[in-house]
């Protein structure tokens, strides 16, 4: 009996002993029933591969520019009377067309990644031509001003082609047109001291074709903001201001032809 048992407890002790270092071994190279410790089944589940979050480009985008402009100086005529080159002859004229400068606003959407459009509204600084003299005529003091000044809000459709380059500098080129609301006024002062005074003056609303053509550089410093600095060349049709319907004469400008350094910002909406 005693002998029996010492058979029995030794072939366990050495089962066991065989069974301990395969279990281990087994454990070690991952077991496919029991070596995550959570699973009794043994069955592994597969840990899913993170989905991409998809990032999206900015279709919306608000804009503001300043731009001073040079070499736009249109020409000025007077059709009908001149009190001034009837009283005094030839007499120069004081033009104030340049340096001009131009600031304004709009809003833009962003077709694809080279095509986008925009909307903007600019107000061109005031511009303005003069006739001045004086003179003794007879005994009296004669003296007389003619003032024609000219302001434009500019209104225009633009589009753009953006040059990717796979880094935050893009260069684009585009064109834009529109129309101009010119807004003129035109005042005559005319003094003699012999005979006495008078003043006359007028004011006009007119709508004019304007278009433009720009080269420019977009810096994405963020994506929210973009830094643009670009040239445009502008061109406005020119107004005519007449002086009163008892004065027979009309101030005409010719066409704005003018060249801009523009800067501003383009903020984006997600």
């Amino acid at each position: 009996m005693n002998c029996a048992l010492k058979r029995i407890s030794l072939a366990l002790a050495v089962g066991v002993g065989m069974i301990a270092p395969m279990a281990s071994m087994a454990l070690a190279d991952g077991d496919p029933y029991y070596s995550n410790g959570i699973n009794p089944s043994g069955i592994r589940t597969p840990v899913p591969a993170p989905i991409p979050v998809p990032v999206y480009e900015a279709e919306w985008y608000f804009r503001g520019d300043f731009a001073a402009g040079f070499g736009g100086s249109p020409s000025v005529n007077v059709l009908g009377a001149n009190i001034i080159e009837q009283t005094f002859g030839n007499v120069g004229r004081e033009n104030s067309f340049e340096p001009s400068f131009t600031g304004g606003v709009g809003v833009g959407y962003v077709w694809g990644p080279y095509f986008r459009t925009d909307l903007t509204v600019d107000m061109h600084s005031i511009m303005s031509t003069k006739q001045t003299a004086s003179a003794v005529i007879g005994g009296n003091t004669v003296s007389a001003v003619d003032r024609t000044k000219w302001m434009s809000t500019i209104l225009m459709l633009n589009g753009y082609y953006d040059i990717r380059t796979g880094t935050p500098w893009t260069p684009y080129i585009g064109g834009g047109l529109g129309f101009a609301v010119n807004q003129g006024t035109r005042n005559v002062d005319y003094t003699n001291t012999g005979v006495g005074s008078f003043s006359t003056g007028d004011r006009s609303t007119q709508v004019q074709f304007a278009g433009a053509a720009m080269v420019g550089l977009t810096y994405e410093f963020s994506s929210f903001w973009a830094l643009d600095v670009n040239y445009r060349f502008l061109h406005v049709g020119g107004p005519s201001v007449s002086s009163s319907p008892n004065y027979a004469s009309t101030v005409e400008f010719g066409s704005l032809n003018e060249h801009q350094i523009r800067a501003g910002l383009r903020f984006y909406v997600n």
